[in-house]
């Protein structure tokens, strides 16, 4: 049996090995996800621009994992030329957004590049951003999956790029006139002070200039276009960096807290961790949270009662329910029980169950079953019918009763 199958055993595994080793070296499936991240290497990550930034710059690109507030706040005295944020969505909080306006407006240069803008009414006022709205999937209709893009300057119009439309994201909206209008809030409908320096082929802006204080804000509708795909797709690479050299020379600060989060401990006890007082505290509060627990629980606890176990009343029960009985002149109740007792005892004892008519034939099986004499069977079941019957039964009455009762259980137990 075994040479019989070892054949075909054989071509299944070999089979089986050549369906793994092309499972194996097969390429594997792109990673579309748009993360943005500086350390991805994945079509929709930042690899290549933060690797090409430093030339553009002529200077060092420093990436930060801190919110804007704190890395803005620690380089007060030694900002940096540019702050650098790429992301798929832009949603500062209201401190991280004042920091980085009030770095504008001490002359920096912030580069903004995100899909979308999701800002408070307060913060649109700051910065009179302009309005994004979602780009359509036929921008271009002589090339339904490609759109391209140029810049309005003369000097950089033969640079230009292009982009699959699934990679697109948004766009500026503006008036007929060409004007940027603002997103949303107190300037909602007006035109928002801003230089447009990139359109798609639909003309809608997708990089503009505004100037806040004495700094200068660059959004880019676009991100994908600083992405890896966006920059070694066909000859974006030169666009990318025209768009770029808007941006002075100096260092630039890299922010990757809104792509990859706080760098380190994440938990509410960050705080706590980063200082040795403050380790040493907590620690002690717990310590002494602890010991309060074990020593102070322990001392207003009140002592648990000992409960003894409850009496067995069940002979005083019987001798009470026994005296009742005993109290009255007439017994025929307590006879009643004890003749229905009796019955019961037939039934379950010879399986002959009382009927409700006694006739001639009950006593002959009952004396079959029990062994005593049909006559006295007859005679003890027309003495007990008359103890039911009767009206009054007295004590000495009772006491046949029992006797009588007694010794037919006994005879037939022989």
């Amino acid at each position: 049996m075994l040479r019989s199958i070892r054949w075909p055993l054989t071509v299944l595994g070999i089979l089986v090995g050549i369906w793994l080793l092309i499972a194996y070296n097969q390429p594997k499936k792109l990673d579309w996800t748009p993360s943005y991240r500086n350390d991805h290497k994945r079509p929709l990550g930042t690899y290549a621009s933060f690797r090409l930034l430093p030339t553009l710059a002529k200077a060092s690109v420093r990436p930060t994992r801190e919110s804007p507030y704190v890395a803005l706040q620690d380089s007060v005295k030694a900002p940096p030329a540019v702050y650098f944020l790429a992301q798929q969505s832009f949603q500062p909080s209201p401190a991280d957004a004042q920091a980085i306006t009030r770095y504008l407006q001490r002359g920096g240069t912030v580069w903004l590049a995100a899909e979308q803008f999701l800002l408070s009414d307060k913060i649109d006022s700051l910065w009179q951003m302009p309005a994004t709205v979602d780009a359509p999937f036929d921008l271009d209709v002589s090339s339904k999956d490609t759109v391209r893009f140029r810049f309005v300057a003369t000097a950089l119009q033969k640079r230009t790029a292009a982009l699959p439309n699934r990679v697109v994201g948004t766009y500026f909206a503006h008036d007929s006139l060409g004007r940027l209008l603002a997103a949303s809030g107190k300037s909602k409908g007006q035109t928002s002070p801003g230089t447009v320096l990139a359109l798609d082929n639909q003309q809608h802006p997708v990089l503009v200039h505004t100037s806040v204080g004495r700094g200068h804000l660059y959004v880019c509708s676009v991100p994908a276009l600083l992405s890896n795909y966006g920059v070694l797709y066909g000859r974006n690479a030169a666009f990318v960096a025209g768009a770029l050299s808007y941006l002075p020379q100096g260092p630039v600060l890299w922010d990757e807290f809104y792509t990859q989060g706080r760098e380190g401990d994440d938990s509410l006890l960050r705080v706590v961790h980063t200082s040795p007082a403050l380790e040493w505290a907590w620690n002690g509060l717990l310590i002494g949270g602890l010991l309060f627990a074990l020593l102070g629980a322990r001392r207003r606890q009140r002592p648990v009662p000992t409960l003894r176990p409850l009496p067995n009343t069940s002979l005083q029960f019987v001798r009470t329910v026994a005296n009742v009985y005993r109290q009255g002149r007439n017994h025929q109740s307590l006879a009643g029980l004890r003749i229905r007792l009796f019955f019961d005892y037939l039934r379950t004892r010879f399986q002959e169950p009382v009927p409700l008519t006694i006739d001639t034939d009950y006593p002959r099986r009952l004396s079959l079953r029990t062994g005593i004499p049909a006559d006295e069977v007859t005679a003890l079941l027309a003495r007990l019918n008359n103890w039911l019957d009767a009206e009054h039964v007295s004590e000495t009455e009772l006491h046949q009763l029992y006797q009588l009762l007694t010794n037919f259980q006994q005879r037939a137990e022989r």
